[in-house]
Protein backbone atom coordinates (compact mmCIF):
# COMPACT_ATOMS: atom_id res chain seq x y z
CA UNK A 1 0.00 0.00 0.00
CA UNK A 2 0.91 3.48 -0.63
CA UNK A 3 1.87 6.13 1.65
CA UNK A 4 -0.91 8.72 2.02
CA UNK A 5 -0.01 12.23 0.31
CA UNK A 6 0.85 15.28 2.39
CA UNK A 7 -2.28 17.58 2.98
CA UNK A 8 0.20 19.97 5.04
CA UNK A 9 3.51 20.55 4.95
CA UNK A 10 5.58 22.72 7.24
CA UNK A 11 9.35 23.17 6.38
CA UNK A 12 11.79 24.77 8.50
CA UNK A 13 9.71 27.49 8.93
CA UNK A 14 11.24 30.16 10.99
CA UNK A 15 9.42 32.79 13.03
CA UNK A 16 10.26 36.54 15.15
CA UNK A 17 8.37 38.78 16.74
CA UNK A 18 9.72 42.20 16.14
CA UNK A 19 8.84 45.20 18.85
CA UNK A 20 10.36 48.75 18.72
CA UNK A 21 12.67 47.55 20.93
CA UNK A 22 13.91 44.04 20.54
CA UNK A 23 13.83 40.90 17.90
CA UNK A 24 12.74 37.92 19.28
CA UNK A 25 13.10 34.34 17.70
CA UNK A 26 10.18 32.01 18.45
CA UNK A 27 10.47 29.66 16.14
CA UNK A 28 13.67 27.94 14.54
CA UNK A 29 13.44 25.63 11.63
CA UNK A 30 10.20 24.20 12.53
CA UNK A 31 9.14 21.16 10.21
CA UNK A 32 5.89 18.77 10.51
CA UNK A 33 4.06 16.63 8.10
CA UNK A 34 0.57 15.96 7.93
CA UNK A 35 -0.86 13.01 6.05
CA UNK A 36 -4.13 13.37 4.31
CA UNK A 37 -6.25 11.40 6.31
CA UNK A 38 -4.28 11.06 9.51
CA UNK A 39 -3.97 12.91 13.19
CA UNK A 40 -0.61 14.24 14.13
CA UNK A 41 0.12 15.24 17.19
CA UNK A 42 1.89 18.53 18.26
CA UNK A 43 3.11 17.97 21.24
CA UNK A 44 5.48 19.99 24.12
CA UNK A 45 4.82 22.43 26.95
CA UNK A 46 3.40 25.52 27.13
CA UNK A 47 5.85 28.16 25.32
CA UNK A 48 7.12 25.52 23.43
CA UNK A 49 5.45 26.81 20.18
CA UNK A 50 3.16 24.31 19.18
CA UNK A 51 0.55 27.12 18.52
CA UNK A 52 3.04 29.81 17.11
CA UNK A 53 3.38 27.28 14.32
CA UNK A 54 -0.31 26.71 13.54
CA UNK A 55 -1.22 30.48 13.84
CA UNK A 56 1.69 30.40 11.32
CA UNK A 57 -0.02 28.07 8.87
CA UNK A 58 -3.59 29.65 9.13
CA UNK A 59 -1.69 33.17 8.82
CA UNK A 60 -2.92 34.58 11.83
CA UNK A 61 0.61 35.45 13.57
CA UNK A 62 0.02 38.02 16.34
CA UNK A 63 1.24 41.61 15.96
CA UNK A 64 4.95 41.70 15.17
CA UNK A 65 5.07 38.21 14.16
CA UNK A 66 7.24 37.87 11.12
CA UNK A 67 8.11 34.58 8.90
CA UNK A 68 11.92 35.09 8.14
CA UNK A 69 12.16 31.69 6.34
CA UNK A 70 10.77 28.27 5.57
CA UNK A 71 7.85 26.69 3.07
CA UNK A 72 4.29 25.81 4.32
CA UNK A 73 2.69 24.00 1.62
CA UNK A 74 -1.34 22.94 1.44
CA UNK A 75 -0.98 20.19 -1.25
CA UNK A 76 1.21 21.52 -3.79
CA UNK A 77 0.26 25.78 -2.83
CA UNK A 78 2.41 27.53 -0.97
CA UNK A 79 0.83 29.39 1.89
CA UNK A 80 3.74 31.55 2.65
CA UNK A 81 3.45 35.17 0.73
CA UNK A 82 -0.40 34.81 0.40
CA UNK A 83 -2.21 37.94 1.12
CA UNK A 84 -5.05 38.07 3.81
CA UNK A 85 -7.86 37.82 1.15
CA UNK A 86 -6.00 35.02 -0.55
CA UNK A 87 -5.61 33.08 2.63
CA UNK A 88 -9.44 34.06 3.25
CA UNK A 89 -10.36 31.92 0.33
CA UNK A 90 -8.34 28.98 2.08
CA UNK A 91 -9.15 29.35 5.56
CA UNK A 92 -12.99 27.50 6.03
CA UNK A 93 -13.26 25.21 3.01
CA UNK A 94 -9.78 24.27 3.03
CA UNK A 95 -7.90 24.32 6.27
CA UNK A 96 -9.51 25.53 9.55
CA UNK A 97 -9.02 25.87 13.12
CA UNK A 98 -10.49 24.65 16.51
CA UNK A 99 -8.95 27.56 19.47
CA UNK A 100 -8.57 26.71 23.19
CA UNK A 101 -10.96 28.73 24.60
CA UNK A 102 -14.67 28.75 22.71
CA UNK A 103 -15.88 31.66 24.52
CA UNK A 104 -13.36 34.33 22.81
CA UNK A 105 -14.09 32.01 19.38
CA UNK A 106 -17.77 32.96 19.64
CA UNK A 107 -19.51 36.80 19.40
CA UNK A 108 -21.44 37.01 22.11
CA UNK A 109 -23.90 39.71 21.18
CA UNK A 110 -25.24 37.16 18.51
CA UNK A 111 -27.19 33.85 17.88
CA UNK A 112 -25.20 30.69 16.81
CA UNK A 113 -27.52 30.40 14.01
CA UNK A 114 -26.08 33.40 12.92
CA UNK A 115 -23.11 33.33 13.83
CA UNK A 116 -22.68 29.73 12.02
CA UNK A 117 -24.71 31.67 8.88
CA UNK A 118 -22.25 34.38 8.51
CA UNK A 119 -19.50 31.51 8.02
CA UNK A 120 -21.24 29.72 5.42
CA UNK A 121 -22.37 32.92 3.45
CA UNK A 122 -18.51 33.82 3.76
CA UNK A 123 -17.88 30.88 1.34
CA UNK A 124 -20.86 29.50 -0.46
CA UNK A 125 -23.66 30.89 -2.11
CA UNK A 126 -26.81 29.44 0.05
CA UNK A 127 -30.20 30.93 0.56
CA UNK A 128 -31.24 31.76 3.83
CA UNK A 129 -33.11 28.54 4.97
CA UNK A 130 -30.58 26.98 3.25
CA UNK A 131 -28.21 28.24 5.67
CA UNK A 132 -30.06 27.44 8.94
CA UNK A 133 -30.60 24.11 7.80
CA UNK A 134 -26.62 23.27 7.29
CA UNK A 135 -25.80 25.22 10.44
CA UNK A 136 -28.49 22.89 12.37
CA UNK A 137 -27.43 20.05 10.30
CA UNK A 138 -23.60 20.39 11.48
CA UNK A 139 -24.41 21.10 15.19
CA UNK A 140 -26.10 17.76 15.22
CA UNK A 141 -22.80 16.45 13.21
CA UNK A 142 -21.16 17.76 16.39
CA UNK A 143 -22.91 16.11 18.88
CA UNK A 144 -25.70 18.30 20.02
CA UNK A 145 -28.40 16.23 21.08
CA UNK A 146 -30.81 19.48 20.61
CA UNK A 147 -29.64 21.38 17.32
CA UNK A 148 -32.74 23.89 17.27
CA UNK A 149 -32.67 24.99 20.77
CA UNK A 150 -28.58 25.59 20.76
CA UNK A 151 -29.16 27.35 17.29
CA UNK A 152 -31.31 29.70 18.83
CA UNK A 153 -28.69 30.13 21.72
CA UNK A 154 -26.54 33.11 22.75
CA UNK A 155 -22.64 31.43 23.82
CA UNK A 156 -23.42 32.97 27.24
CA UNK A 157 -26.36 30.27 27.36
CA UNK A 158 -24.21 27.47 26.47
CA UNK A 159 -21.95 25.33 28.90
CA UNK A 160 -18.22 25.27 28.14
CA UNK A 161 -18.48 21.76 26.42
CA UNK A 162 -21.39 22.63 24.55
CA UNK A 163 -19.40 25.73 23.40
CA UNK A 164 -16.80 23.59 22.35
CA UNK A 165 -18.78 21.41 20.22
CA UNK A 166 -20.54 24.59 18.44
CA UNK A 167 -16.67 25.88 17.91
CA UNK A 168 -16.02 22.74 16.18
CA UNK A 169 -19.08 22.86 13.87
CA UNK A 170 -18.10 26.12 13.01
CA UNK A 171 -14.84 24.95 11.98
CA UNK A 172 -16.44 22.03 9.63
CA UNK A 173 -19.46 23.56 8.43
CA UNK A 174 -17.43 24.59 5.40
CA UNK A 175 -15.76 21.17 4.67
CA UNK A 176 -12.26 21.45 4.86
CA UNK A 177 -9.57 19.09 4.56
CA UNK A 178 -7.45 19.58 7.57
CA UNK A 179 -8.22 20.80 10.86
CA UNK A 180 -6.31 22.50 13.39
CA UNK A 181 -7.18 21.48 16.73
CA UNK A 182 -5.33 23.90 19.51
CA UNK A 183 -5.56 22.33 23.15
CA UNK A 184 -9.57 21.91 22.30
CA UNK A 185 -10.19 20.02 25.78
CA UNK A 186 -8.62 23.06 27.76
CA UNK A 187 -10.89 24.26 31.11
CA UNK A 188 -13.16 21.01 30.63
CA UNK A 189 -13.77 18.87 33.33
CA UNK A 190 -12.21 15.56 32.48
CA UNK A 191 -15.91 13.59 31.43
CA UNK A 192 -16.30 16.65 28.90
CA UNK A 193 -12.84 16.22 27.57
CA UNK A 194 -12.96 12.64 26.42
CA UNK A 195 -16.62 13.59 24.83
CA UNK A 196 -14.72 16.05 22.55
CA UNK A 197 -11.76 13.72 21.71
CA UNK A 198 -13.81 11.00 20.77
CA UNK A 199 -16.12 13.23 18.96
CA UNK A 200 -12.83 15.05 17.20
CA UNK A 201 -11.66 11.28 16.33
CA UNK A 202 -14.82 10.22 14.99
CA UNK A 203 -15.32 13.08 12.92
CA UNK A 204 -11.37 12.53 11.36
CA UNK A 205 -12.43 9.00 10.72
CA UNK A 206 -15.91 9.41 8.75
CA UNK A 207 -14.50 12.37 6.76
CA UNK A 208 -11.44 11.78 6.30
CA UNK A 209 -10.02 15.18 7.75
CA UNK A 210 -6.27 15.77 8.07
CA UNK A 211 -5.77 16.62 11.68
CA UNK A 212 -2.92 18.42 13.59
CA UNK A 213 -3.60 17.63 17.49
CA UNK A 214 -2.24 20.57 19.37
CA UNK A 215 -1.63 19.26 23.02
CA UNK A 216 0.62 19.24 25.81
CA UNK A 217 -0.61 16.06 26.94
CA UNK A 218 0.87 12.72 25.39
CA UNK A 219 -2.07 10.76 27.06
CA UNK A 220 -3.62 12.48 24.41
CA UNK A 221 -1.61 11.58 21.46
CA UNK A 222 -0.83 8.36 22.83
CA UNK A 223 -4.70 7.19 22.49
CA UNK A 224 -5.72 9.10 19.43
CA UNK A 225 -2.50 10.41 17.15
CA UNK A 226 -1.26 8.33 14.13
CA UNK A 227 2.15 9.99 14.32
CA UNK A 228 3.60 13.54 16.70
CA UNK A 229 6.06 15.74 16.53
CA UNK A 230 7.59 16.97 19.82
CA UNK A 231 8.67 20.27 19.91
CA UNK A 232 11.11 22.59 22.75
CA UNK A 233 11.96 25.97 22.94
CA UNK A 234 10.76 26.36 19.21
CA UNK A 235 12.23 24.00 17.53
CA UNK A 236 10.90 20.07 16.49
CA UNK A 237 13.12 17.70 18.97
CA UNK A 238 11.77 14.35 17.78
CA UNK A 239 9.06 13.41 15.10
CA UNK A 240 8.00 10.07 13.77
CA UNK A 241 5.46 7.44 14.13
CA UNK A 242 3.53 7.45 17.65
CA UNK A 243 4.29 3.68 18.39
CA UNK A 244 8.10 3.96 17.72
CA UNK A 245 8.60 7.86 19.50
CA UNK A 246 6.91 6.32 22.57
CA UNK A 247 8.19 2.78 22.62
CA UNK A 248 12.02 4.32 21.91
CA UNK A 249 12.27 8.14 21.97
CA UNK A 250 15.51 9.41 20.78
CA UNK A 251 15.70 12.58 22.52
CA UNK A 252 16.20 13.41 26.15
CA UNK A 253 13.44 15.91 26.19
CA UNK A 254 10.84 13.71 24.75
CA UNK A 255 12.22 11.04 27.26
CA UNK A 256 11.93 13.30 30.08
CA UNK A 257 7.87 13.99 28.63
CA UNK A 258 6.88 10.35 28.68
CA UNK A 259 8.23 9.58 31.61
CA UNK A 260 6.18 12.94 33.67
CA UNK A 261 3.45 11.61 31.98
CA UNK A 262 0.64 8.61 32.88
CA UNK A 263 2.31 5.45 32.89
CA UNK A 264 -1.16 4.17 31.85
CA UNK A 265 -2.00 5.95 28.60
CA UNK A 266 2.03 5.71 27.17
CA UNK A 267 0.96 1.78 27.50
CA UNK A 268 -2.16 2.17 26.02
CA UNK A 269 -0.36 3.57 22.90
CA UNK A 270 2.11 0.45 23.01
CA UNK A 271 -0.89 -1.35 23.12
CA UNK A 272 -2.37 0.14 20.02
CA UNK A 273 0.64 0.34 18.39
CA UNK A 274 1.18 -3.60 18.85
CA UNK A 275 -2.43 -3.99 17.46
Amino acid sequence: MSAPATALQVTDLSVDIVSRKQRTEILRGVSVELPEGTMRGLVGETGSGKTMTARAVMGLLPPGGTITSGSITLGVQELIGLDNEQLNELRGPVMSMVFQNPRTALYPMHTVERQLGSIIEAHQDLRKAARRARAREYLALAGIPDPDRVARAYPHELSGGMAQRVVIAAALINEPAILIADEPTTGLDATVQRQILELLASLQSDLSLSVLMITHDLGIVAQYCDSLSVMHEGQVVEAGEKRQVLRQPAEPYTQQLIAASELSEVGHAKQAGSA
